[in-house]
């Protein structure tokens, strides 16, 4: 008899639970701490995040991915990668900036990947301005939503580690820097384009990265030296821990390795939203605060380690 191994199952976390107090807040902050340790990943049901905050976004993406500059750029980048004779898919994406939700800026990008070589640095990203009518005003409130639920989610880790709920915020995110992104990975020929462009996964360099799929779903994260298909589950959004969070908390949380796959059926469409400490943020290791380290007392200071140096956002 062939026995079968069953994927594991990302944890799917109802924030709901938060709004009712205590003591159902320390069952969450329990709850995203082993998800944090375990997979550096989690799924957020109950987050009080409307729908009608949601669909508008999608809406502007497939409106802006199907215009004809869109469809255009994506043919001449997948002339280019024809001519190099590499094994590529366009990764298409539509992304605003902001540091305090007043000053964005929008931009559109058409980057490809490689399984086996980079092309010319000048085809691989080609930046143009996105001309979406009524995005501004559904990105804002889109960002603002995110960011409380960012705020949110870090209070049940500060929880989670015996710090303040207040711990992040007085140190690191009363000012957060944010960016949101809308990414469309079109639609390819066959299975092994497809796998050429999602071979290699990659860490989130931030604190917290939320991710809003569609129903095609087409992530995966990589778990115990496999990579584990995440289905898309309806109005839950997928939260990974970043590289800023694991260095913070000396490697108790993992930055959670993932990638996506484009579909030989139809293009997908996702939403990432990046939550990172303020510009020019000290990180501080926490003190008493790690893999097998006892949390049965406080450790609500700032760690008297050296302090986290070079600590930068991508663009």
């Amino acid at each position: 008899m062939v026995s079968s191994i069953e994927p594991p199952r990302l944890p799917v976390i109802d924030l709901s639970l938060f709004d009712l107090g205590d003591p159902w807040r320390d069952q969450v902050a329990a709850q995203i701490d082993a998800a944090s340790c375990e997979f550096g990943c989690f799924c957020l049901v109950g987050h009080g995040i409307d729908v009608g905050v949601v669909e508008p976004l999608m809406a502007a993406g497939r409106r802006f991915f199907a215009s004809e500059d869109a469809v255009k750029r994506r043919r001449q980048v997948e002339q280019h990668a024809r001519a190099l004779q590499g094994d590529f898919a366009p990764i298409e994406e539509l992304a605003a900036r902001s540091s305090d939700l007043t000053h964005l800026y929008f931009e559109a990008q058409l980057m490809l990947s490689s399984k086996s070589r980079q092309p010319d640095a000048s085809l691989s990203r080609q930046s143009f301005l996105p001309d979406v009518p009524g995005f501004r005003e559904p990105v804002l409130d889109y960002m603002r939503s995110l960011t409380g639920l960012s705020h949110k989610v870090m209070a049940m880790l500060a929880r989670a580690l015996r710090l303040a709920d207040s711990y992040f915020v007085d140190r690191y995110t009363g000012s957060p820097a944010t960016s949101f992104r809308i990414l469309n990975y079109p639609q390819v020929a066959d299975a092994h384009a497809a796998t050429a462009s999602s071979a290699l996964g990659h860490e989130e360099p931030g604190l917290l990265t939320f991710l809003k799929q569609d129903a095609d779903a087409g992530l995966e994260l990589y778990y115990k030296e496999q990579w584990v298909n995440l289905p898309a589950t309806p109005n839950s959004f997928i939260c990974n821990v970043g590289q800023a969070l694991a260095r913070l908390t000396n490697g108790r949380y993992v930055a959670a390795a993932h990638r996506t796959r484009n579909s030989t059926d139809t293009h997908r469409l996702s939403m990432s939203f990046r939550f990172e400490p303020t510009a020019h943020a000290r990180l501080e290791p926490i003190a008493g605060v790690g893999p097998g380290v006892s949390r049965s007392s406080p450790a609500d200071a700032a760690s008297h380690a050296a302090p986290l140096s070079g600590y930068r956002r991508l663009a």
